[in-house]
């Protein structure tokens, strides 16, 4: 059984071919099709209010010691969205539906004819379609998200997604309005994107930015989504002051390998970052602990991609002397972070981001 399986207590959280399992979430009345004759409605009414993702963080670090991180998009993926009339209300690309797209253009085309698009939580309430579904100019409508930890999906607007959702509900269908889309678009540029990710990363962790280790020997070989990401965005933030300690090739414009076969059919992460970023200094798998040892002597700092896959690497370094005030750690887990480890995260002089937080959080 997988950890998907296990956080949501059924034996098949995403059953491909069984698109029923994750409709049943949404309300009947808004499974609809056609936009055609539907109102507009202006879902910002004069009591909306968002927390601004800066202040959440520093509630979260004040009562656990880490920092909430959410999946970004790759700023270079990004567009200007304009507000026009779409054909569909609700997309027909459900969580659960197979899908046969190899182009990734050809799989978003469906977002880009909707206003909204029914996306729910999996193993962790984090998913990368929630990001399809924004930066295609369309709504996600998240069933339950009012449940979940204010710190969960950190970065995104919790309350106006909520409160769209119960509005269509209450009130009926309706498509959003200039106002709202226009919103949604800039909160999406301003907060979910690579770049904006990566400079909330470092601005948070307060090390030198003169020369970084990205750490994250996994990586290199199998795709974790909130690692690649991350990467993705300090390579636009950092350029070549970022340095692969083990180089994810597939992440780069340059590799010439098949991607149909990666995890999501690399959909939105391969070839993405421009090859002039490639690091000449990046390690082989079985390099000697002495070769990682000084290059990460050498850096100001270290970003450690996928912590609970790096333990034994990192610890390593850190029994070297290296000083774990310039490390910054990602745990991007499905799983809740649970008391041990938040607990052991408070007493570290690390820097930790973690992506899943309990609902009584």
């Amino acid at each position: 059984m997988k950890i998907g399986h296990l956080v949501r207590g059924a034996k098949q959280p995403a059953p491909v071919g069984n698109p029923n399992y994750y409709k049943r979430e949404l309300n009947s009345s808004l499974l609809i099709r056609s936009a055609a004759g539907l109102p507009k409605r202006n879902f910002l009414d004069s009591s909306f209010g968002e927390q601004n993702p800066r202040m959440v963080a520093a509630k979260c670090f004040d009562r656990y010691g880490v920092f909430p991180i959410n999946f970004s998009f790759p700023s270079s993926h990004s567009r200007n969205l304009t507000a026009e009339d779409r054909p569909y209300f609700l997309s027909d690309t459900f969580p659960g539906v197979p899908h046969s797209f190899n182009l990734w253009n050809e799989y978003l085309s469906e977002y880009e004819k909707s206003y909204f698009a029914l996306s729910t939580k999996k193993g962790g309430w984090d998913t990368f379609r929630h990001l399809e579904i924004i930066f295609s100019g369309a709504i996600p409508l998240m069933p339950n998200l009012e449940k979940s930890s204010i710190f969960s999906l950190s970065h995104y607007p919790k309350r106006l997604l909520s409160s769209i959702l119960q509005s269509l509900i209450d009130e009926g269908p309706a498509i959003p309005d200039h106002q709202t889309q226009s919103f949604m678009s800039q909160w999406a540029k301003r907060y979910l994107t690579t770049r904006a990710t990566a400079e909330y990363l470092v601005e948070v962790s307060r090390f030198a930015t003169d020369r970084v280790l990205f750490l994250d020997k996994a990586l290199a070989l199998q795709t974790d989504y909130l690692s690649a990401f991350s990467f993705i965005g300090l390579s636009e933030v950092l350029g070549n002051r970022l340095v692969a300690a083990f180089e994810p090739s597939y992440l780069f414009d340059d590799f010439a390998g098949e991607t149909v076969r990666m995890y999501g059919k690399g959909f939105g992460y391969s070839k993405t970052i421009p090859a002039i970023f490639r690091s000449s200094e990046s390690l082989d798998q079985d390099c000697s602990d002495e070769s990682l040892i000084s290059l990460a002597e050498s850096a100001s700092a270290i970003v450690v991609g996928n912590y609970d896959a790096n333990r034994e690497v990192l610890s390593r370094i850190l029994r070297s002397g290296i000083d774990e005030q310039k490390v910054a750690c990602i745990v991007g887990s499905d799983l809740v972070a649970d008391s041990q480890l938040l607990r052991a995260a408070r007493r570290s002089n690390m820097t930790f981001f973690i992506r899943e937080f309990s609902s009584q959080a």
